[in-house]
């Protein structure tokens, strides 16, 4: 519930309306009755009124943040019957009083359409009362009831019904993407108090990075669920990282619960954890994923009943029909795939050579371990991150056993195969090193047996290797890869940015800095383009302003032979090179690439090197200026 009725607009511009049609939130059951206001990020009312020269007042004399308070939009209709349009000025933040006391859909949206009726006729008794010579608590007599409201709703719900998560709808007008904060923390006079669980309850906020147009969260109810049974005060929030400006159309911001499938209530008396498993399942499927996750890099199946129908152990198993052609789908789109499952690992690989399925895969691990453990090998083998990666089972049991012991993993039913072609993020790539990524994979397994076979002698396999490096000039057919490394590079990441595919055009437009890329290639096949730089010279000064390498070459020192190669090029082998350096928490690797060349960290952000003739030589690889 928002509080339209502080909106004030001398002259209104025209509502926003959307640009596209939109696919709203569907399936909700019950929604809690939130009281959403504005608030200032530093706000100490009612004293800050005297003091602030921040204060404007609204018609109930608080304080005004936003521009010109919420402004009701029907023409954003998702659970809630209208949305509200607002512009953030300076320290606003868009906030409320948390509680989870849930109420059915359609009774609380009738609430909703009532309340802000029923807020005229209190404003204007208690504008009244304060001309009779009131205090000045009557000016904001609704204020005054909805927030003594929201404290009462916080005690009730202490003991009522969980939710399933918290739900975010939010549009962004504007043409670029718009940061705001979601927080959920105890309120400021009880931050230090120690809850009656004996949990404490640490704040939890998200940073969610806004697209133009429609977008949709949702943050699972264990992420919150310290802070909502604190027994606590706390408050759930939305702060624009810009200081003001920022104009958003909040259409959904609510604790929610999911209609469950029949098969669920059925079973919910005698099956409870069974259910709470599915519930999950069907809230994944019915909510697209959080926007800040990056594209799946890797989809894990299992076998029995869920690739085929049948146990394998127990005799024949039918190959389900959608099967090929969903293998061959994510394989031109360059998305990985493999099998953890307990079965016996000669037969099931048998059975999956007979099915035409084994080429596809990488690393199956078929064996009758955990399958948590299998599935970390794999992330060793893969040199991934395990938010890259998508697990499918028929199993409740197997599902959640993955989830609780592999952190940002996604997991879904085997219901979820006959859908899984338009999974957001398992649409993939369109470059030429997309197509051919399972086939380098194979290849690199390929170099990992030889590289056993070296033992110690790891610089002895890279110069079996025949290792051939090309660096040259971006060109124009080399765009779409080039953003493919800006977008999903991690580990080699140097500045640890991400960049839109209307900030590499500009980058690419940019006549003041030399965009480099680099090919690699073996003996044992092409590893395509690997890398792509951005570099500033000035004399002696070499500066790289991002560098980015796939980490499909990482150990291969490729990244000391890019420096030499600039070192070469741009001087007389004396060179003072700069490297812009931001850790991540996800990019250790690069920092230990620089830490092993020789680099120092300074404080300006960047680790620098004073690069002597010769220094930076690597001897055991072919290094060519590229003519691509």
């Amino acid at each position: 519930m928002f509080e339209f009725d502080q909106y004030r607009a001398v002259d209104p511009d025209p509502p926003i309306q959307p640009s596209e049609e939109i696919s709203f939130a569907s399936g909700i059951r019950k929604r809690s009755l939130l009281i959403w206001s504005e608030h200032c990020i530093e706000c100490a009312a009612p004293e800050c009124f005297q003091t602030c020269d921040l204060y404007t007042p609204r018609p109930d004399n608080r304080c005004r943040r936003f521009e010109v308070g919420m402004r009701r939009n029907t023409h954003f209709r998702s659970q809630t019957g209208s949305a509200a349009d607002i512009i953030f000025g300076k320290w606003g933040k868009l906030e409320a009083r948390g509680n989870t006391v849930l109420v059915h859909n359609g009774l609380l949206s009738f609430i909703e359409s009532v309340v802000p009726r029923v807020q005229v006729l209190v404003n204007a008794f208690g504008r009244l009362v304060r001309r009779l010579g009131g205090t000045p608590p009557w000016t904001s007599l609704s204020f005054e009831l909805m927030d003594y409201f929201s404290k009462r709703l916080q005690k009730v719900s202490r003991r009522r019904e969980h939710p399933d998560g918290f739900l975010i709808e939010i549009y962004n007008p504007a043409k670029h993407d718009s940061a705001v904060k979601f927080s959920c923390a105890v309120s400021g006079s009880e931050m230090l108090s120690v809850p009656e669980n004996g949990k404490m309850a640490f704040p939890y906020w998200q940073k969610l990075l806004l697209a133009p147009g429609y977008n949709r969260y949702f943050i699972p109810y264990d992420k919150l669920s310290n802070i909502v049974e604190s027994q606590l005060r706390y408050n759930v929030s939305f702060t624009p990282e810009q200081e003001s400006g920022v104009r958003l159309v909040f259409i959904s911001t609510d604790f929610v619960t999911l209609d469950a499938p029949k098969s669920v209530l059925q079973e919910s008396v005698t099956h409870k954890s069974d259910s709470t498993l599915e519930k999950k399942d069907a809230l994944a499927a019915a909510l697209p994923q959080d926007k800040s996750k990056p594209p799946v890099k890797c989809v894990i199946f299992d076998l029995d009943n869920t690739l085929w129908d049948g146990v394998l152990v127990e005799g024949e198993v039918a190959l389900k029909p959608s099967i090929p052609a969903l293998f061959e789908s994510l394989d031109q789109r360059g998305i990985l795939i493999s099998v953890a499952s307990k079965n016996n690992e000669a037969e099931a690989l048998e059975k999956l050579s007979e099915f035409g399925l084994e080429e596809y895969l990488i690393y199956p691990v078929i064996n009758w371990n955990q399958k948590s453990q299998n599935i970390k090998w794999l992330l060793k083998m893969l040199s991934i991150g395990s938010d890259t990666l998508l697990f499918i089972d028929d199993s409740d049991f197997e599902r959640e056993e993955v989830s609780a012991s592999i952190t940002d993993i996604e997991v879904l039913p085997d219901s979820a195969i006959d859908t899984l072609l338009k999974h957001p993020r398992l649409q993939g790539g369109k470059t030429k090193e997309s197509g051919n990524r399972r086939v380098m994979y194979q290849q690199q397994a390929k170099r990992n047996e030889v590289e056993v076979a070296f033992g110690k002698d790891y610089l002895g396999f890279l110069k079996s290797s025949e290792i051939v490096v090309e660096i040259g000039m971006i060109a124009e057919h080399q765009r779409e890869r080039v953003t493919e490394l800006l977008q999903r590079t991690n580990q080699l990441n140097f500045s640890g940015v991400k960049y839109s595919r209307e900030a590499v055009d500009e980058i690419l437009q940019d006549e003041s800095t030399d965009k480099h890329v680099i090919h690699c290639r073996d003996k044992y096949g092409d590893y395509g383009l690997v890398g792509f730089s951005i570099t500033r010279t000035n004399q002696r000064d070499i500066t790289v302003q991002d560098f980015m390498l796939s980490c499909r070459v990482q150990g291969k020192l490729i990244e000391k032979a890019f420096f030499s190669y600039l070192v070469d090029k741009y001087t007389d082998g004396k060179a003072n090179v700069a490297v812009n350096f931001l850790a991540t928490g996800r990019n250790d690797l690069a920092q230990s690439v620089l830490r092993e060349i020789g680099f120092v960290q300074s404080k300006d952000g960047y680790a620098q090197l004073q690069v002597e003739p010769g220094q930076l030589d690597v001897d055991f690889l072919e290094l060519r200026v590229s003519t691509r």
